[in-house]
């Protein structure tokens, strides 16, 4: 199992992560698959940048004012 930890001690696993993707079509034929905005939040964290530290603040204010749970929901609606 692919697998690492966040800078805060949060395992990040991707066969996780995979099934609570979105798959949203960008253009005719054209689908990518984004994660959930907490799976997101997780990968950044993840990274430990600098550069994604306001990243993960603004994501954590867009769930919360979607009314997402803080743990690994489903994003699609």
């Amino acid at each position: 199992m692919r697998s690492a930890s966040t800078v805060d001690g949060v395992r990040v696993e991707f066969e996780a992560l995979w099934p609570r993707r979105q798959s949203i079509e960008i253009a005719p034929g054209v689908v990518v698959a984004l994660p959930s905005i907490a799976d997101l939040i997780a990968t950044k964290r993840f990274a430990a940048r600098s550069k994604d530290a306001e990243d993960v603040r603004l994501l954590e204010v867009l769930r919360s004012e979607r009314g997402d749970s803080a743990g690994t929901s489903d994003d699609s609606g």
